[in-house]
């Protein structure tokens, strides 16, 4: 049995992996921790966890972590011991990684002054995009300058060169989910940190609807991480479409009249690109309600730069949530204050051909040639062949009609409505956030 001592000095370390890890463990937390072990004793493995996540995780957000953590804490030492040579020989090739990329990075023999950060960037770039750096800095060194060969002088116009383009892959690997972060060396820390990467990947690909309600807080930090990624993404395209196009030789040579006709100065032209306007129209049956939901949440982390996001629900009746959900209001709320101007309660039925009917005569300005007609439903409707009909209807209204269909695809089949909408839509399968983030990296 552990002494006083022991028992003091593994709570510590605990505390101190719980911090490594980004939760906040106060000293008086750990005396609170320490005086409910001593009440419960330590036999029982489970009454220890309970004890620990009670007095030292405060954030829901943290508990994942805080069950990783103790797992591998406690972990049996043979566990501990190939984590840490797993961690050592990651460390080691870290290290020849940094060692490669020094030598390879070099500005006529000198070293070139890159972040370590960078460093690895470039060690995670596809072998072309290296050999395109390496053939950059071969010709920079044997470049010549108004016939004059290039000296040292010029090493800090290439590293910036360098910088901005691995600046530039940087925020690509993050946008697609590819940037690996180096890992811890210590072999516990390493082996949490790669626990919650499979966490995160096993939620992307899980069923939002059977996602346990324990789990959800997990779930809506992910969705707002993905969905400031893809906002992120989503702004700066449109801020290089503005630099695209040809050369616009009347600005051209009127901007560089001053430098006497000298062409130092270019002006571009190119065609307007204007953003999209979506329409969200979500199902509020009893078997969306999750999935609406988790896609609320999701939708509006982007509504800062999908400019114009228009949000309805709809059972029997549609009704507008824009305003509700700009507001930030909690989904329960926004449920509870919205049925009654549906006239019905939702959870129950689907009536698609009445809800579409109202949004096309009720609110007839949100569809337009720049408008993107989301509809999220699983299509087990009623009046299946007028909502087909009047789908047709708003399909020339609208630039495209994509429907998010939280029924597998394989499954098409089992539901006969969905042959009726498809000659309208483009239709694809979306039950998982996975699916989501991929629809609409597709779409804005």
């Amino acid at each position: 049995m552990r002494t006083g001592s022991e028992l003091d000095r593994h709570l510590i370390e605990f505390a101190q992996l719980l911090r490594s890890l980004g939760l906040r463990v106060s000293a008086s937390e750990i005396l609170d921790a320490m005086q409910g072990l001593l009440l419960v004793g330590l036999e029982d493995k489970e009454r220890v966890e309970a004890v620990l996540q009670a007095t030292l995780v405060k954030d829901p957000n943290h508990i994942p972590w805080f069950q990783e953590a103790f797992r591998a804490y406690f972990a049996p030492p043979e566990h501990k011991q190939a984590w840490e040579a797993e961690a050592a020989k990651r460390s080691s090739e870290h290290r020849a990684k940094l060692e490669q990329s020094r030598q390879e990075l070099q500005f006529q023999g000198r070293e070139l002054d890159i972040p370590e950060e960078q460093r690895l960037i470039y060690a995670q770039l596809p072998p072309e995009e290296q050999e395109r750096m390496r053939k950059f800095l071969e010709r920079s060194s044997e470049g010549m300058k108004l016939g004059v060969p290039l000296d040292q002088s010029f090493q800090p116009i290439v590293e910036r060169a360098i910088r901005g383009s691995l600046d530039y892959w940087r925020r690509r690997l993050e946008e697609e989910g590819a940037l690996l972060p180096p890992g811890s060396a210590d072999g516990v820390t390493s082996e949490v940190e790669k626990a919650m990467r499979e966490r995160e990947i096993q939620l992307l690909a899980r069923d939002l609807k059977q996602i346990p309600a324990e789990e959800w807080p997990q779930v809506i930090k992910l969705i707002r991480r993905l969905s400031q990624r893809l906002a992120s993404q989503v702004s700066r395209r449109y801020r290089a479409a503005r630099r695209r196009g040809g050369v616009d030789m009347r600005r051209t040579l009127r901007q560089n009249l001053r430098y006497g006709g000298t062409l130092i100065e270019r002006r571009y032209k190119s065609r307007h690109t204007s953003r999209p306007k979506f329409v969200l129209l979500c199902d509020m049956s009893a078997s969306m309600l999750k999935y609406t939901e988790f896609v609320l949440q999701f939708i509006y982390g982007l509504s800062s730069v999908a400019s114009g996001i228009e949000i309805f629900a709809f059972a029997d009746h549609v009704v507008r949530l824009t305003d509700k959900i700009h507001k930030g209001q909690a989904f329960s709320e926004m449920v509870a204050e919205a049925m009654p101007r549906t006239g019905s309660q939702w959870g129950g039925g689907t009536n698609m051909a009445v809800s579409l009917s109202e949004l096309i005569e009720q609110f007839p300005e949100v569809l337009n040639k720049r408008t993107v007609l989301l509809i999220l439903s699983d299509a087990q409707t009623l009046e299946g062949e007028k909502a087909a009909a009047l789908m047709g209807k708003a399909r020339r209204l609208v630039r495209e009609i994509l429907w998010l269909n939280t029924v597998p695809a394989k499954r098409w089949q089992e539901v006969p409505a969905i042959k009726m909408f498809e000659p309208h839509c483009r239709m694809y399968e979306c039950y998982t956030l996975g699916h989501l983030t991929n629809i609409l990296n597709e779409q804005l």
